[in-house]
């Protein structure tokens, strides 16, 4: 359920990073392995993950990647500037992206949009950003604006597929929310392991959302 990590590649680093990155570990050849911006976005992304919003200091980031505190500065101006660039790196729609990529018509888009997050080996962990973006966004008003923004992105893209199909406007609506709630409790609730069954699921609540036979000619 990957919505969380961009399409786009990474951003290039800044100047400061230019001048004097921070080091970890070593790259082919001996030589230190810099360490960018994003590293320090991807390590704050499963630090949010795992214990929300309020366990993102600066002190904690680099005791996980094993560098000085002062290193972070290089990258960014402060915690804040920190946590703008995850929401920011929050609001882009990978999946989305890989369904556009790989094209098709709406009913194929629709599909592939439900397989696509279903059979991701990374459920649990879109689940686990998923609540703590949430979480993170009652307490925070700038978050709450960019959690919003991001849903109403997400539901407009699959209302227009299905008003693409020939669902009337309220009706395509209504399937776009069911699709991502179905999405959604892909990463948060705890299915049996017996697969047969989760295949059986996944097939009836695909067929019920896109209901193929209904759609008009």
């Amino acid at each position: 359920m990957e919505f969380l990590v961009p399409d786009s590649k990474a951003p290039s680093t800044d100047s400061r990073t230019r001048r004097g990155a921070a080091t970890r570990g070593r790259g082919d050849g001996g030589a230190p392995a810099r360490l960018g911006r994003d590293d320090w976005i991807r390590a704050a992304y499963q630090m949010l993950g795992e214990g929300g919003a309020a366990s993102l200091s600066v002190e904690r980031l680099a005791e996980r990647l094993g560098v000085t505190k002062g290193s972070f500065y290089w990258h960014f101006k402060d915690r804040a500037d920190l946590l703008d660039a995850l929401r920011a790196r929050w609001t882009e729609q990978l999946v989305i992206g890989r369904v556009e990529e790989a094209g098709g018509t709406p009913s194929e888009k629709i599909q592939n949009l439900l397989n696509i997050v279903v059979r991701s080996s990374r459920q649990r962990r879109g689940g686990s950003l998923e609540l703590a973006m949430r979480s993170w966004a009652r307490r925070d008003a700038e978050t709450a604006r960019v959690v919003e923004a991001a849903d109403q992105a997400r539901l407009d893209y699959t209302r227009r597929l299905f008003e693409e199909l020939g669902f009337a406007p309220k009706e395509a609506e209504a399937r776009s929310f069911l699709l991502y709630a179905y999405i959604f409790c892909q990463g948060v609730f705890t299915f049996s392991d017996e697969a047969a069954l989760q295949a059986r699921i996944h097939a009836l609540c695909c067929e019920l959302i896109a209901a193929e036979e209904e759609i008009a000619s």
